[in-house]
């Protein structure tokens, strides 16, 4: 079948212009940085490189640091959930039901994430030896969206679930947040919002500590910050949907910088660095948005339909990325860094796209309700 014919089955379908082709650019490319992250780790983990291998190098560095894209993913979340509330509240348009939205949330989040902790749990216990009954009390923890703070660490079934528990926390928040919208003058929500991000940060840099002792670090608490500015920017996209046909070289620039802010100044307990991120994603937002060469990028159907099955692609990157290198390719290791990176990436990276496509068509698409 030729692929202008395939690329449109992972195609959300856009009805009244309910798709924002963007958001699904901004999703590749944090699904893009995520994976490269692990599958970097994977690399070096492999090799008898130094331990502060990743730090001297400054690819390996680069894209160790790509895993910051979770972030990017927290702010996309804001974004695209808060835009139904705020056009109730602000445009008169159609009312959210909670109930319905709660319901979808569930039904589009946790089918493919339950299938997979169970393919993940039989693996750990069948393949890979584990005793079961040090592995249930992980898994149960991990089904109610509760290991972050149960265990104060990563989910020993699939560690990249530890996000997925605080995308849970901020669906549930979410609604109550959105309240602030009541408020119809413009400069004072802004700034209510601006100054809510800006709190929220220092409380964090000031009480990191005690927020690690109490099993906070996993939580919403220090995400806090991310997920309100992409409130921030809901509101401003549709304020001025407008402006956004305005393109400009400029913002090609600016989203790129935008991008590398994320990624070096992410994970900081330290306000003025947290600030420098925040910034970030507004450029790396808008720039996707308004740059020419950005937009006519991550605007491309292909590009958009990894966007589409980024969920499919980070519920099983982490354990695909681990058992191919680990089982089938690691003969091929040539123990020299580039060479791996490159030999393994043309052959791990195609197969986790491949099987996590098969899973987002038959799995996780078919769970998506079309507007």
């Amino acid at each position: 079948m030729p692929m202008k014919n395939i690329v449109p089955l992972f195609l959300r379908k856009e009805t009244n212009g309910a798709v924002i082709k963007e958001i699904d650019g901004l999703r590749f490319i944090a699904i893009v940085a995520v994976v490269l992250s692990h599958f970097n780790l994977q690399v070096i983990k492999l090799s008898p490189y130094e331990t502060d291998f990743v730090y001297s190098n400054a690819l390996a560095l680069f894209l160790e640091l790509g895993g910051y894209g979770v972030r990017i993913f927290f702010c996309i979340s804001a974004f695209i959930l808060s835009i139904p509330f705020i056009q109730y509240l602000l445009y008169k348009q159609e009312k959210v039901n909670l109930k319905k939205y709660y319901v979808r949330r569930l039904k589009r989040l946790e089918i493919p994430y339950l299938l997979v902790l169970i393919i993940l749990l039989l693996f750990r216990i069948f393949v890979q030896g584990e005793f079961w009954k040090e592995e249930l009390p992980h898994f149960f923890s991990s089904v109610f969206y509760s290991h972050n703070i149960i265990y104060d660490r990563r989910s020993t079934i699939n560690p990249v679930a530890w996000t997925l528990e605080i995308e849970i926390q901020f669906y549930l928040l979410l609604p109550l947040l959105l309240k602030l919208f009541i408020i119809k003058n413009v400069s004072l929500r802004r700034i209510l919002l601006i100054a809510s991000i800006c709190i929220t940060g220092i409380i964090y840099a000031i009480f990191e500590n005690f927020f690690i002792a109490a099993h906070l670090q996993y939580s919403i608490v220090p995400y806090f910050p991310v997920f309100l500015l992409g409130i921030l920017l809901a509101d401003i996209y549709l304020s001025n949907a407008s402006i956004l046909k305005e393109k400009s070289f400029l913002w090609d620039v600016l989203g790129v910088v935008g991008f590398l802010f994320i990624i070096y100044f992410a994970g900081y307990p330290i306000f003025y660095k947290q600030c420098i991120e925040y910034i970030g994603y507004v450029l790396l937002f808008t720039g996707v948005f308004k740059g020419i060469v950005l937009n006519n990028i991550f605007t491309k159907k292909i590009i958009m339909a990894i966007g589409c099955m980024c969920y499919s692609i980070y519920l099983l990157h982490y354990a695909l990325i681990a058992f191919i290198a680990q089982h089938i390719t690691t003969s091929l290791f040539q123990f020299h860094y580039y060479k791996d990176l490159i030999i393994q990436g043309i052959i791990v990276l195609p197969l986790v796209l491949l099987v996590c496509s098969i899973f987002y068509l038959l799995v996780e698409k078919p769970l998506i309700k079309r507007r």
